[in-house]
Formats: structure tokens, sequence, C-alpha cells
């Protein structure tokens, strides 16, 4: 019987062991499961190739973003390159985006056992001392990274939230985080702080996530720094500080200042502002202070943090340590000839003078053989559309989105044109010579000059009134507009072209090329299109996917057609292998804004800067 109860409880326990098994098994499977399902496909890549030949940029301003010490040496990334120094300044080493970094503007820094930089349309870099790997997640733009203590580093993306890679996966890192627009990461994995660009911040303790927006108390919703020490937090909005405690709010500190930079140093806050300066601030709860007696300055600081008991100071130009009770200069911005980097509109003057216009700024002029730049920003000359050399180079035409400006050989403000004057709107988008007068585009239609003033909109048969391109080939004017194509003899407008009777894949046009007989649009999300002489619309199966084709960034020369995009870099239409290739390497951001053809050489302005390649490298 003995023998029996034994045998009987041995069996017993095996067949407890084999459920035992397959349950642990199944739940092994299924977790294994879950995490497959949630794991983000992502691209990895040692940086190793050297920067492309030929290849050169017009220095633009460094724009520092962030700075970090790493490793007992400082690291301070630019919009367009990442500087490694000694602390006593010393430049080691650069690497430039679209050189030795890829085409993207550098965002922020992080240090860990590896340094981290973020960047703006490139994913993320790691430097490890000697080589630096690039983390490519489908979410390109990365505005933050935040090492943590288990090896593993956080993301936090524009798009699809916080992400968590451990050197072999890319996983959300949490559902409470995913979808969210990140501007800041803070604290840690099990106490982690989380702002975004338009829903406050996120609190994410023990897996359970507390959010905090205007209806709790935050000044603002729009979260640019963040601050942890212990159990307390600082949020910096655009409209104050918010002091929260054990997950609570407290108070809010300097009501009206926009923070970009927070750190928590003993019993003060180091804020960086908009406009302000850097300020201390006590933690007991006085007021804000200006940093000390005759080292504090207005401006911009974007990030404020100490190393012992020095504190640095940046600055978009420059680098400034507080040290002993005294504020020094610790680095100052690269020299550069152009004056910013958001390049809108390129034109070469009959002098052989390089004419820059800006985005958000008004223009350069650049005499290229002397190195040495005539700034020009005024009321008129600023947010630059456009800039067109008259077709007997006497005058240059700049179009702004304040008005129409026409400049003589001596660099001189001869006309300036709006709607006040003539033109059917103020804001121009475009500007095209033809013969001795001129073609202007506008949200409004069309402005003809020859002596006089005429425009063309809908009532006319314009098949749109928003005209972001036109184009001119001797009596054939071309508008290019929110709506379709529209063609014209003289101001008469003969045919238009829209995805409801024609070939034409979006109606939204923003560039036109001429090359031979045809006619190559760019759009807004189909990429570029040809317009043959019988009015025929062809597309190519070379062209990407969902291009963006940027205002007026294209050009055409005997070898090709050029298409600057918003992502996808420099676009070339090989006329000898019949298809479109993107270019990227060499580009200072993939975002290529403007593109001029000049003496054999190619001026690509992006949102980062200007780069300059001789036409015979690009393979055609």
């Amino acid at each position: 019987m003995r023998r029996y109860a034994t045998a009987f409880a041995a069996l017993v326990a095996a067949f407890a062991g084999w459920t035992y098994f397959r349950a642990t098994r199944a739940e092994r499977e299924a977790l294994q499961a879950v995490r497959s399902e949630s794991e983000i496909r992502f691209e990895q890549q040692t940086l190793s190739d050297p920067p492309p030949a030929g290849w050169e940029t017009i220095a633009s301003p460094a724009d520092f973003r962030d700075a970090v010490v790493w490793n007992g040496e400082l690291y301070v990334a630019g919009a367009n390159a990442l500087f490694r120094y000694r602390v006593d300044g010393t430049l080691l080493q650069t690497w430039r985006a679209g050189m030795e970094l890829p085409p993207a503007p550098l965002m922020a820094l992080a240090a860990g056992e590896e340094l981290w930089v973020a960047t703006e349309g490139e994913g993320a870099l790691s430097f490890d001392g000697a080589r630096i790997r690039r983390i490519l997640p489908p979410a390109r733009k990365v505005n933050a990274v935040l090492p943590l203590s288990t090896g593993a580093v956080l993301f936090g993306t524009v798009s699809q939230g916080v992400l968590r890679y451990d050197g072999t996966h890319l996983r959300p890192a949490h559902p409470s985080l995913a979808s969210l627009a990140v501007t800041a990461i803070a604290g840690a994995e099990d106490d982690l702080w989380v702002g975004t660009r338009d829903a406050g911040v996120v609190h994410l303790r023990a897996g359970h996530a507390e959010r905090f927006s205007e209806a709790e108390g935050l000044p603002d919703k729009a979260v640019h720094s963040i601050a942890v020490d212990g159990d307390r937090a600082w949020v910096g909005t655009s409209t104050g500080i918010a002091a929260l405690q054990d997950g609570k709010l407290q108070r809010v500190i300097g009501k009206g200042l926009l923070a970009k930079s927070l750190a928590a140093r003993g019993n003060e806050l180091l804020a960086g502002t908009l406009s302000d300066g850097w300020l201390r601030i006590p933690l007991e709860g006085r007021a804000p202070r200006p940093a000390a007696a005759g080292v504090s300055q207005g401006g911009e600081v974007r990030r404020v943090f100490s190393v012992g008991e020095d504190v640095y100071i940046l600055r978009p130009e420059s680098l400034d340590v507080l040290r002993a009770g005294r504020i020094s200069k610790a680095l100052n911005g690269q020299s550069a000839l152009l004056t910013h980097g958001n390049v809108s509109a390129l034109e070469m003057d009959a002098s052989g003078r390089l004419w820059v216009g800006y985005f958000d700024r008004g223009l350069d002029i650049v005499e290229m053989n002397r190195r040495r730049i005539t700034p020009v920003e005024d009321e008129r000359i600023f947010c630059v559309n456009r800039i067109r050399r008259s077709e007997d180079g006497q005058r240059v035409a700049v179009a702004t989105a304040n008005g129409l400006v026409f400049f003589d050989g001596g660099l001189r403000q001869r006309q300036v044109m709006t709607r006040a004057d003539g033109l059917i709107a103020s804001h121009v988008t475009d500007i095209v010579p033809r013969g001795r007068g001129w073609v202007a585009a506008t949200p409004a239609g069309l402005t003809f000059l020859d002596g006089g003033t005429r425009s063309v909109y809908a009532f006319h048969g314009l098949v749109n009134n928003h005209v972001y391109a036109a184009a001119a080939e001797g009596e054939t004017v071309l508008a290019g507009t929110l709506g379709g194509l529209s063609a014209m003899r003289g101001e008469t407008v003969k045919t238009s072209y829209t995805t409801a009777n024609s070939a034409l894949k979006t109606n939204w046009i923003t560039a036109l090329a001429r090359s031979g007989t045809d006619w190559f649009a760019g759009t807004y999300g189909g990429g570029v299109q040809r317009l043959d002489s019988a009015g025929v619309w062809h597309t190519f199966d070379s062209m990407p996917a969902n291009v963006v084709v940027n205002p007026n960034a294209m050009t055409a020369t005997p070898r090709g057609v050029y298409a600057g995009t918003l992502e996808h870099g420099l676009l070339v239409w090989d006329f000898q292998r019949q298809a479109w290739r993107s270019i990227r390497k060499g580009l200072p951001s993939a975002n290529v804004t403007a593109i001029l053809y000049h003496d054999n050489k190619l001026y690509l302005g992006t949102g980062n800067g200007l780069a300059v390649v001789p036409e015979s490298l690009l393979g055609l």
C-alpha cells in the first residue's frame, strides 16, 4: 500500500509540475507576444562614411541649442554642428550636420554612459567617445533624451510620445505617454515627468499617470523645461513656472516668464528665459532675482546648468560661466558669414553677389570673393519669399510677406510696392521677370507690372486666388495655386488643370520649372509631375510617395531638374537615366527650401543653412 501511495504522490507531483510548466510557458509566450506586438521597428547605423567630396557650406551662426559636460569635456550642440571643447574653451572637434552627422538640426543633449543627441528629423545619435551611432525610429523628430540608470534610454518624440530603447529593442515607454508631442523629459523610469507642446505635463509614478494642465493650475499648457529634485519638480511653461511636490501643485513662480531651462541647485532654482536672461529663484518662497549684481543680462538663455560650484549659461551665440561670483566668457560661437540659417530665397545679381533671404528675417547680400555681407532688414524686407533679378540684370526684386521691393545695381531700394501701390495684395509669394516687366503672385491673385498695374484673379478665370508659384515663357504665364494650375496667354486664362479634369495628382502647386518644351510642377504631397507641350500630365514611377515640394524650390538645368522637399532632401531628375533620386548627404537639413543654379554650381538653401556643390559631382 505504501508503494502505491508513494507512486500516486509522485504522479500527482509530476502532473502539477507539468501543469505549472505549461502555465509558465503560456504566460511567457503571451508576454513575448505582447512585447512583439508593441515593438517598434527602427534603423540603427554606425556613422563612418567620410563627408561628401566637393560639398561646402556657407557658414551660418552656430545657434547653440544645448550643452553638457561629459567625460570631463564640454559638448555644445548648435543647430548645424556638434562641438567638443576642453573645459577651458579649446575646441577639440566639430561634427557638422550633413557632413559627419545626418542632415538635421540638433535639438538637445543628454549625458549618460554615452553622450546622446536629439535631432529634428534624424532620430537620436549616441557617441561613446570613439564612434557615433544613429537610432532612427519612425518618429524621426526627437526633442528630448533621458538616459536611465538601467542603461536604457527614453526618447521624447514629436508624434509618438515617449519611446524606450534598451540597445536592442524600441518600444513605447508606457501607454499613457503615447502620441504626445514631447518637449522635455526628467526624473527616473519609476518617477517620470514628461512635458508636452500642448497638453501640459504628465507625471508617471509606479505605472500610474497623472496629468497637469491649465485646469489643474499649470500656468500654460505649453511646457518648455522640467527640473526634478527628489519628490519636488518644477515645470517651466510659456507663462510661468509651476512648483510641485509629492505630485501636487504647490504654487506658481515667476508669472509671465517663458522658462526655456530649469535646474535645481541646492536651495535655489536656476531658470533660463526667452527674453529676461537667467534668474536665481530661492526655494523658500522669495521672488526670483537676477543671477547676481552686475552679471545678469537680458536676452534669450537656452540652458542653465551647474557643474560643481560653477554655473554655465548658454545663449544662442555664446556660453558663459559663473565662477567664484564672477562671470566670464567660456566660449563664443564659431565665425559665420551669414547672419541666419533659415534660408527661404536665393539669387545671384549681375555683379556676382549672392542674395540670401530668410523666412523669419530680412536678407544678406554676400560678396563671395571678399567674404563680406551687407545685411538688409526693415519693415518691408522681412519674411522673404522670393528674390529675382530682372532680365536685363539692372534690378533685383524682393518679394516678402510685407510687400515688393526693387533694388538697383548699387543696392539702393528704388521702389516699394504694397496693396496701396497697386498690388492685389501686399503679401507677395513669388515674383517673375517678364520682358521689361514683372508678374507678382499673391494670395489674392496675380498682378502684372509693366509701367502700370493690372490684376487677374478668380473672377477672370484663375483656378484659385491663392497663387504660390508663377512662371513665364514668352507669352505664356503659369500660375500654380492652392486649387490647381492655370495656363495663361498674356493676361488671359486659357486652360486650368485640376485633379477633377486632368491627371494632376494634387491641386496644391508649390513650384514651377521649365525644361525644354515641358513644365515641371512641384506639389504639396504629390511630388513632381511633368506637363508636356500637348497639355498632358505625366507621373514618375521613381518619385517617392507623399513628397512635399517647398514653395518655389525648383530649378532646371541642361543636365537635370532639381526640387527641394520638406523631408526628402534634394530630388534630382536625371535626364539620362530617366529617374528621380534623393540626395541628403551634404545638406545641413533634409528640408531644402531654396535652389539657385549659377556658374555650374547649385546653391541649396535649407532650414538649417546653405550648401554649395558643383553640379558635376551629382552624378548626372
